[in-house]
């Protein structure tokens, strides 16, 4: 919980962000959860949960402004109004592209925290990103849930298009895990209805509360990445997500760490926490654009700006550069609404002051000296660099001599650098001045 100094201090700096970018947002990004984000002719679609109605759709060229279309449908279909009468918000929209067909999933609950829920689907057979509430079609239920029938929860759907070019479904599911179904691509429903269950593909164990939702799966480089968001969300500051992933070589798993962990287990590998004032980004949706980039998009929770009943912390859209590691797994570049503001010159040396973050943690000053040799506060130790390929080595207190090492890659013309620690964690370094 922030502390009375530190609201205040957010409200007085606006643009304040402990690690540089972290805090960065376009115009019209503010009340936006669950965003799926892709790109179509240089357009930006993003559909997110509605609050009320048949989600939201926002556009953006230039990630400096986000453009509100309204909803999707003007009025929600009729057998969704009567399958959960007591709905009042249509939830995390998953957007896909299949032939020239554009299919939108989405969900619907009947009460919060509950798994009386349901999954259905539009389809666009002419979708203009121009005019993206125009030309859907609803095709209803895909699957549902029900509390005394299912333990898992009809949520938060994701669509994968192997490279078998079979559909599969991934839900699911806060309480209960993330569950996976093979749809039918004629029909974008259920192949077989009556044939095998939804099967479980990834379990929070660290958590009693099993809290674990928000799944995307993509396909690289032979392998199946599936993320999550583990925790708590719609909180604002107090939410608790954070963006997890785990790979498999088949497209339903199972998917493990980078120890070998399966994701049911519990394994997974971190992406992106909290790093005021971004709180809590989660939810997230992975693209490849036009300009070959790998993009994440996702909510974060604004600690500079109160929300709504009593909760501080703004949801809002941002879209943020992911690179991929030497070992494979994916890493947090800058958000694109930073890009987009900054000029970024060219450096030829590391020298310099620089923010350093390991772990989502604390932000601190490194000065990277001539000959190999850094200062953090009153610690020394030691840098090489082989390309773009830095090596931080750390001296380990308790035996003198020997070295616990960070590798990283440096990014945007030198002025960035991301990689993992010995443990694994994400490390990060931003150049402050010039």
């Amino acid at each position: 919980m922030l502390g009375t100094i530190a609201v205040v201090a957010m409200m007085m700096t606006s643009d304040w962000s402990a690690f540089p970018g972290d805090g960065s947002f376009a115009e019209g990004s503010e009340h936006t959860h669950d965003p799926a984000v892709l790109e179509f002719n240089g357009t930006y679609v993003s559909v997110s949960t509605s609050g009320q109605g048949m989600g939201v759709v926002k556009t953006t060229k230039d990630f400096k402004t986000w453009k509100f279309h309204g909803p999707l449908l003007k009025e929600n279909p009729d057998w969704l109004k009567k399958r959960v009468p007591e709905h009042r918000s249509v939830w995390a929209p998953d957007i896909v592209v299949f032939g020239k067909k554009v299919r939108i999933y989405y969900c619907a609950s009947r009460f919060f925290g509950g798994n009386d829920s349901v999954i259905g689907f539009l389809e666009n057979d002419h979708f203009d990103p121009e005019k993206p509430t125009e030309g859907w079609v609803d095709h209803g239920e895909v699957i549902d849930s029900r509390k005394d029938r299912n333990f898992y929860n009809c949520i938060d759907a994701d669509i994968l298009i192997d490279q078998a070019k079979r559909h599969w479904l991934f839900f699911g599911s806060y309480f209960a895990g993330i569950y996976c179904v093979e749809l039918d691509p004629a029909t974008g429903k259920m192949l077989d209805a009556a044939g095998k269950p939804p099967f479980q593909v990834a379990r929070n164990t660290a958590s009693r509360e099993n809290a674990l939702e928000g799944s995307c799966v993509l396909f690289k480089d032979g392998f199946y990445y599936l993320f999550v968001s583990y925790g708590l969300a719609a909180q604002g500051v107090r939410s608790t997500y954070q963006m997890m992933v785990g790979r498999s070589e088949n497209p339903t798993g199972p998917f493990v760490d980078a120890s070998g962990k399966a994701m049911t287990e519990g394994g997974h590998v971190n992406l992106l926490k909290t790093s005021p004032p971004m709180f809590s980004p989660g939810h997230n949706e992975v693209l490849r654009d036009s300009k070959g980039r790998w993009l994440t998009s996702y909510h974060f929770y604004d600690g500079r700006k109160y929300w709504t009943d009593g909760k501080w912390g703004m949801p809002r859209v941002q879209v943020r550069e992911m690179f991929w590691g030497e070992d494979g797994w994916p890493l947090p570049g800058l958000p694109l609404e930073h890009l987009t503001a900054t000029t970024l010159t060219a450096q030829k040396s590391l020298s310099g002051t620089w923010a350093h973050q390991a772990d989502f943690g604390n932000v601190d000053e490194i000065k990277f000296l001539p000959k190999g040799e850094f200062k953090s506060g009153d610690r020394s130790g030691k840098w090489k660099l082989a390309k773009d390929q830095l090596t931080l080595m750390w001296p380990k207190r308790e035996t003198p001599g020997e070295f616990w090492e960070d590798k990283v890659t440096l990014r945007y013309q030198g002025n960035y650098y991301v990689g993992r620690t010995q443990a694994g964690l994400v490390v990060r370094g931003y150049r402050l001045g010039s």
